[in-house]
């Protein structure tokens, strides 16, 4: 599915708000991968992950699904650009040493699907990887770096609203890590950060209460409701040691870390399934033709090395209560040289109600407007999102409002 034909499913209406009965989760043809966590203090069950998935082939040059790999490859080796840590070296040994405890000499929490014989010590550590999240950089560097014209002209439009951006490591998960980070950063500068917490775990809740009604298959889960109580005390320990006070220094040195927050990554994706599954009804009309709601999660959420599409996004957002604006840029469009706006708001307070999306276009003669931070929740003094996000074919990274800076 390429890029633009993503994007332009979201303005399609979603289904009733009628709540879809969960389907029964048949067992998977090959067994899923050991979360990258470290052993708990007592027994919990993994996320609900497969193995990796092989990579999507490139979009062509002659089509409209965004540009080739490598033509993104200029701005991604740009090692200036790309994510820093002076402590790398020993963060890649930490991470090292995580694996090794986790994996050798113990057996996986997942049990196989039957009658398939697995494979002793088919884990390895995995080879040292780029800090998952690198220092914000201005946004015209992207300007000065790439060639492509289109690319070029498109983030001109967005040097006239965002003075920074936050690259995110490319491993499938940069959505989840960008959204998570994102959002913990405004929560540290809300007046009143207690009360968002307390609206959040109201959600996480409401959330877990359909996760619990949900039928898992024990291929992926020994005991899920004990796996979610157990990676949802850690998210809700880093939220809560955001809003009383951590350090933006130091959230960033946590979130560097590879095991706790990929054990709140598979948290978001867990989430995002459970809404989409809890309410099959409002994501039917969003979903491939020919494919139900649990086939989809299977495919699209469970793996961790799987790009978000646009309707995880809205399924995490409707599942936090938490709204999210995302500039596209994309290669194709008739309409010019313009940055597709989306702007994701969740339901209504009672739950009801139409799925909440806003498309609009920045061009080149679009008038800046001003934004302030606003007090005691996510939307600025224009109604606009405070959590934004860089989206361009198969890749998020964070943006920054030229004020915040």
């Amino acid at each position: 599915m390429g890029f633009k034909i993503k994007f332009k499913n979201l303005l399609r209406a979603a289904g009733s708000s009628r709540y879809g009965g969960a389907a029964t989760e048949a067992a998977p043809t090959t067994p899923p991968r050991v979360p990258l966590a470290p052993p708990p203090a007592s027994p919990t069950s993994p996320p609900p992950l497969q193995a990796p998935r092989p990579p999507p082939r490139p979009a062509g040059k002659d089509t409209d699904e965004g540009p080739d790999d490598e033509d993104w490859q200029e701005v991604a080796d740009d090692e200036d650009d790309g994510p820093d840590d002076e402590n790398s070296q020993e963060v890649a040994d930490d991470e090292r040493k995580n694996w090794k405890q986790l994996l050798d000499g113990k057996r996986t929490y997942l049990r196989p699907p039957r009658e398939h014989h697995v494979v002793s010590d088919v884990f390895k550590c995995p080879d040292t990887r780029k800090a998952a999240l690198g220092r914000q950089k201005r946004l015209s560097r992207l300007v000065e770096k790439h060639s492509k014209n289109f690319f070029k002209e498109k983030i001109k439009i967005l040097c006239q609203h965002y003075a920074h951006f936050r690259r995110t490591r490319g491993d499938g998960s940069c959505f989840y890590r960008a959204f998570l980070f994102s959002y913990l950063e405004n929560l540290g500068l809300m007046q009143d950060s207690q009360a968002e917490v307390t609206r959040l775990m109201e959600h996480v809740a409401m959330s877990r209460e359909n996760f619990c009604r949900l039928k898992w298959d024990k291929a992926y889960f020994l005991n899920p409701e004990e796996y979610f109580s157990s990676v949802f005390s850690e998210f809700s320990h880093l939220v809560n040691s955001v809003a009383n006070g951590l350090s933006s220094d130091e959230l960033y040195n946590r979130s560097i870390q590879e095991i706790v927050p990929l054990r709140i990554i598979s948290l978001l994706r867990l989430l995002a399934e459970t809404e989409i599954r809890s309410r099959e009804d409002d994501f039917k009309s969003l979903l491939p033709k020919e494919m139900d709601a649990l086939t989809y999660c299977c495919k699209e959420l469970r793996p961790l090395d799987v790009e978000a599409e646009v309707l995880p996004m809205r399924a995490l957002t409707y599942a936090l209560g938490i709204p999210l604006h995302v500039e596209t840029v994309g290669e194709g469009s008739n309409r010019g040289i313009q940055v597709e706006r989306l702007d994701l708001f969740p339901r209504s307070e009672s739950g009801k109600g139409p799925l909440h999306l806003v498309q609009s276009y920045w061009s080149s003669i679009t008038t800046p407007e001003p934004h302030e931070i606003g007090s005691g929740n996510l939307l600025s003094s224009d109604s606009t999102p405070l959590l934004t996000l860089l989206c361009r074919p198969r890749h998020c990274d964070i943006l920054y409002r030229s004020e915040q800076n």
